[in-house]
């Protein structure tokens, strides 16, 4: 918490912008600090700007730091279709499982793409699986099996985004953390994330595909 106070005293001491939103007016400040994080600071959330990871993400006193953001692709041997992968990956090392618990239950997170070759624009993705390996746990987004959507060219050039809005409680702000990448003109095929990982997503995707019983 000392650095989360720490944080704030500095955007507080910084620049401070009124706007307003649908309850009203509502004071927000923005500070630029240190490797280039812009926080805003409103009534109900402080929003963490990211441009570069690892980053120490709060949570009831605890540490989880966000690890990387990469974005990955597979092609189809049948179509030759290209699906996108983003995958965020978070140290939960040293966290107890009551601890992790709670975090899910105060967890919201959303992963976002957009690709001007595939007629994408901030096109939310699922969230289809989670997967703990390592220390790590893997927040994994693509396309819902349900749906076909199939994107005839690759993701090299992409905009995406992933956010973690995590609850503090009801006597605190919440704290919502953004990371915007950008992929180049090589995006790397899921495969490389590692055997052991693609093959646990495999698994989760054929799991949420067969029929509830």
């Amino acid at each position: 918490m000392k650095k989360y106070l720490f944080t704030m005293t500095l955007a507080l001491g910084i620049i401070c912008i009124t706007g307003c939103s649908k309850d009203g007016w509502e004071v927000q400040t923005t500070a630029e600090t240190r490797g280039g994080v812009e926080i805003y600071d409103g009534d109900r959330r402080v929003t963490f700007n990211l441009s570069i990871l690892p980053y120490d993400m709060e949570y009831k006193g605890h540490i989880l730091q966000f690890s990387s953001c990469e974005l990955y692709q597979e092609k189809s041997d049948v179509n030759y279709s290209y699906t996108p992968y983003i995958v965020a990956k978070v140290k939960i090392d040293g966290i107890d499982d009551e601890t992790l618990h709670w975090f899910d239950e105060d967890l919201y997170v959303y992963g976002k793409i957009s690709n001007d070759k595939n007629q994408l624009n901030s096109k939310e993705l699922s969230k289809i699986c989670e997967i703990d390996n390592g220390g790590y746990r893997y927040y994994v987004f693509s396309q819902s099996l349900f749906v076909s959507n199939d994107y005839r060219y690759d993701f090299s050039e992409s905009a995406f985004n992933v956010s973690f809005l995590i609850l503090q409680g009801k006597d605190y702000r919440a704290l919502q953390y953004v990371y915007d990448g950008y992929s180049s003109s090589n995006v790397k095929d899921l495969k490389d994330i590692g055997e052991e990982i693609w093959y646990e997503i495999k698994q989760k995707q054929l799991e949420s595909a067969k029929p509830k019983i």
